[in-house]
């Protein structure tokens, strides 16, 4: 099925993997740089440790993939995106989350230096306003627009080109924006020594630099479970009230019965 992929399909598969190996490479470059974590591997290592939730909000979202896209196990909940999980999905998180949470870090610590802003403030409402800008870029137009994924059902008036086969839900960039939120704020809100406030949690309770670098890795691996567990838990609400009922009857995929209520 590989031969079956379109330009488009390998240029996203492409930015998955190059990218989430890609920032998982300069993480630990940093990290040996500085003899301690580097926010940015801390970040690479929250979202590929939740990525595993994207099946169920799949499920939740009615998020369906072409058949030819390569897929992960068919364990549960794995197997709860309807057709199996892309195989891309783990590395594309880092790829994903990290590259908008880089842009919003940079641009809030800019932006919070020449107009004397309070830093944390800025950076969550940079993080967002990014985060949604990137969200909705990737999701609506380069997933639901060109094809590379689909919406088979939406809340009625709240989602885009609703009742074809490319609407979009603005509620799911909403949701992805606040998850890049958090992580522009932990890039973005670093003391002299470029310390997160996780490292500074972890540091405090530790007395030695490996005790204090695994409660970091313990501490960012919750914190990313919470913040999106906590953006899923509407869609899957929603979902179970029977309110995510607008969609086309038309077959999205080719060779792929759409996914049913």
């Amino acid at each position: 099925m590989i031969a079956q992929l379109t330009p488009l399909l390998w240029v996203t598969i492409g930015f998955a993997y190059v990218g989430g190996i890609g920032f998982v490479i300069a993480g630990v470059v940093l990290s040996v740089r500085r003899h301690r974590l580097h926010p940015l591997l801390l970040v690479c290592i929250a979202a590929i440790s939740f990525s595993w939730i994207e099946a169920p909000y799949d499920w939740a979202m009615y998020a369906q993939f072409p058949r030819v896209i390569p897929r992960m196990p068919g364990w549960w909940p794995l197997n709860m995106t309807w057709g199996g999980l892309p195989a891309s999905v783990p590395p594309g998180y880092i790829s994903y989350f990290v590259l908008p949470a880089l842009i919003g870090a940079a641009l809030g610590r800019r932006l919070s230096t020449r107009y004397h802003w309070r830093r944390p403030i800025t950076l969550l409402n940079v993080g967002l306003v990014v985060g949604f800008v990137w969200a909705f870029f990737f999701n609506a137009i380069i997933g639901a627009r060109l094809g590379v994924f689909y919406y088979g059902r939406v809340i009625p008036g709240l989602a885009l080109w609703q009742g074809t086969k490319h609407q979009y839900p603005l509620y799911d960039a909403l949701a992805m924006g606040v998850q890049m939120m958090v992580f522009t704020y932990l890039l973005g809100r670093t003391d002299t020594d470029g310390r997160t406030v996780i490292d500074m949690w972890a540091d405090a309770r530790s007395t030695t630099r490996l005790r204090s670098a695994l409660l970091s890795i313990v501490a960012v691996v919750v914190l990313g479970h919470v913040v999106y567990g906590a953006v899923f838990a509407p869609h899957l609400v929603t979902k179970e009230l029977d309110l995510v009922t607008a969609g086309p009857s038309e077959q999205l995929f080719h060779g792929v019965r759409n996914q049913p209520p």
